[in-house]
Order: C-alpha cells, then sequence, then structure tokens
C-alpha cells in the first residue's frame, strides 16, 4: 500500500471492535482509512482484542468491506515475525504501533509502519524518529488524565513540537472529545495531515459511528475547500 495517495484531510476511523457492520458505517460516513486491532486492550474502548487468529476472520469480512485496513499488531503480546509477513495476504495495508513496540521484523512485513508516540515519550526522540522507515507518525500526545475531557491549546501547542522535531506527516487521534468544528485549528498546524477519530468520539455502535464519521468528513471537506488542508 503506498501511503502518499492520501493526502491533507484525510479521515481514518479506528474501529472500537473488529467488527464489519462499524467497518460499513465508517465507509458510509466517509471514512478514507479503517483501523483494526489485535493483541491489545483498548483503553478508550474498554475492549480486549485477541490474536490474529482469533481475529482472523473479523479482520477478513472488514477487508472485504472495500477501505484500506491498518493494524494495531500489539503492545507487549505482539504478532510474531511469521504472522507479519502474512499480512497482506489477510488484507492489511498499513502497520500503526507504539514506538515502545514497535519490532524491527514489523518492516519485513513490506508494509508501511506508522510509529506512534504517546505523551510519556521523551522530547528527545522526537528528531530520533527521522532514522526509521516512512513519513508518518501517528502523535498520539494527550495524558491519560485528558482522555474523553475538551481539547486544550496545549495538544496544539505539543503537535506542532511534534512536527517540527520530526518532519513527518502527523496522524492525530480524538484522544479528546475532539470536535469537528474546531479541526481548521488543528490544520494550522503545518503537519497535521490526518485526523483519527475513535470510541471517544464514535462511539461503539454502528449509528453513532456513521454520524460522528460523517460530521467530520463534511468538516474536512470544508476546509479543503476552503484551500486550508
Amino acid at each position: 500500500m503506498d501511503l502518499s495517495q492520501y493526502g491533507r484531510g484525510t479521515l481514518v476511523v479506528s474501529l472500537p471492535r473488529n467488527d464489519a457492520a462499524l467497518a460499513r458505517a465508517a465507509k458510509e460516513g466517509g471514512a478514507d482509512l479503517l483501523k483494526v486491532h489485535v493483541n491489545v486492550h483498548h483503553r478508550a474502548s474498554g475492549n480486549a482484542f485477541g490474536s490474529l487468529e482469533e481475529e482472523a476472520e473479523r479482520i477478513r469480512e472488514i477487508a472485504a468491506v472495500g477501505l484500506p485496513v491498518g493494524l494495531v499488531p500489539g503492545e507487549e503480546t505482539m504478532i510474531s515475525p511469521q504472522e507479519a509477513e502474512t499480512l497482506a495476504e489477510r488484507g492489511i495495508g498499513f502497520i500503526d504501533v507504539y514506538l515502545t513496540y514497535l519490532r524491527l521484523y514489523l518492516y519485513r512485513s513490506g508494509l508501511p509502519v506508522i510509529p506512534a508516540v504517546n505523551a510519556e515519550t521523551p522530547p528527545h526522540l522526537w528528531r530520533g524518529l527521522r532514522a526509521l522507515p516512512g513519513d508518518w507518525l501517528e502523535a498520539s500526545v494527550v495524558p491519560k488524565d485528558g482522555y474523553g475531557k475538551e481539547p486544550r491549546g496545549e495538544d496544539l501547542a505539543v503537535l506542532a513540537a511534534v512536527g517540527e522535531a520530526t518532519g513527518r506527516k502527523l496522524l492525530v487521534p480524538s484522544q479528546r472529545a475532539m470536535d469537528p468544528a474546531d479541526l481548521g485549528l488543528y490544520f494550522r498546524v503545518p503537519q497535521v495531515h490526518a485526523i483519527m477519530i475513535g470510541a471517544v468520539v464514535t462511539g461503539q455502535e454502528p449509528d453513532s459511528l456513521y454520524k460522528a464519521t460523517a460530521a467530520f468528513r463534511r468538516s474536512l471537506d470544508a476546509l479543503r475547500a476552503r484551500g486550508w488542508v
């Protein structure tokens, strides 16, 4: 998969469950990309995701919806090198994983790897990300005690600092209760490239996920029409 085809204003939906009904709702709402999980307990949704084999059929059904699918392959428990080599045939188009847990063999999958940093990642490592392959970064920089709360100006300042240090295209997740009306402020940060909405703003059911996706799509399209993204 070539991520370079996705310009500023890309909308990613991180599914709160590996569920094809949620994937269809995201597609109908205007998502560009989807993200699924294995081997993790997802903090925002409260859901636990099984191994790659346990989630394989659900992931296959999600891939069949017709949008490119990224995978969080684990944290302390991680897919094996052998499993990484099968991801493309399972319908996975890219990998998204926290820098702390990023095993180097994931690059051997042949898929784009998007490292993620969080609020605990030391700032002196930000510039060091330039040594890793790829040009995207998930900037998951809101502290844990800020999850679900109203966004702060500090969020944008940290995103700007991360973007300047890394030189990467930033994928910004909705850790806060992000409002589509505020997206123009996020895109004042030159490196902000894509917005990724998840359980904090989408809820966990197809109807609420569709409505949230459609609202973010409308806002991003309006910014694009004005030449802001």
